[in-house]
């Protein structure tokens, strides 16, 4: 059984300063070990990293009643309808340039008559045997902004039907704005507060992926962000044997 898609949804609307950390590695036992500090929900991180459909259903199933949700690789149909297959509460779709393409990631995860998303018997149905109740719940569809062109476009991008929220992409938005990972920098900020205002407004569920940084995370709960992603794997297994070690070297001369 997967997680129950409408309670997520809900969850995602009626919530503030949800935890969801990004996992990029490939066995299954990484996320079931960040499932049991737990988070809200988690991440899989299938565009800046190696990791394939069979990588997500295999991490889906581990984690069991926690909410998954998949960063794909862009908007593409066959990739969209594949992950939604295996049992995810929802997708985020990265570097949306403008409405249009916006418009058209959105119609490739839902069912007709709404979308164009391809009906298959794939883990999320039962495996075909519970496809009719499936289909009458979509997953969460959240898009991705982080280019000018979709910025420029984000009070129509916040008003389609069937988007579900919005994800602020702070790394390539700044990349996108000339002011390269500038958090402190008055564009910048005014940049995610429209967003933020914009999706606040039309009841849309904004998150942000946020740095290890006491400062910058304090600054951001103001925001009152719907959620956060952070916490990689990579970083967290870093950061534990780096401090481990410096624990294990203490008092060496």
């Amino acid at each position: 059984m997967i997680p129950d898609i409408d309670a997520f949804k809900q969850r995602l609307r009626e919530s503030r300063n949800l935890i969801a950390p990004l996992v990029t590695i490939s066995d299954p036992g990484i996320a079931e070990i960040f499932s049991q500090a737990e988070p809200d929900f988690l991440i899989v991180d299938m565009e800046h990293s190696v990791l394939e459909v069979k990588d997500l259903q295999g991490i889906v199933t581990a984690v069991g009643n926690l909410p998954v949700v998949a960063r794909v690789k862009g908007a593409d149909r066959t990739e969209i309808k594949r992950v939604l297959d295996t049992g995810v509460v929802g997708i985020i779709i990265p570097a949306v340039r403008d409405f249009q393409e916006a418009q058209e990631a959105v119609s490739m995860s839902v069912f007709p008559p709404n979308g164009i998303r391809g009906a298959g018997p794939g883990r999320a149905s039962g495996y075909g045997l519970r496809f009719s109740e499936y289909k009458s719940t979509n997953p969460a569809v959240i898009l991705q902004i982080e280019t000018d062109g979709a910025y420029e476009d984000i009070e129509k991008i916040a008003r389609l039907e069937h988007l579900d929220g919005l994800f602020i992409g702070p790394m390539d938005l700044t990349l996108s704005l000339g002011i390269e990972m500038e958090w402190k920098s008055p564009r910048f900020q005014s940049t995610i507060r429209k967003v933020f205002e914009t999706a606040n407004l039309l009841n849309k569920p904004c998150g942000i992926y946020c740095p290890l940084d006491e400062v910058v995370i304090k600054e951001l709960r103001n925001f009152g962000f719907s959620f956060f992603m952070f916490g990689m794997d990579k970083e967290a297994i870093r950061s534990y044997f780096s401090g481990f070690i410096r624990l294990a070297r203490k008092g060496e001369h």
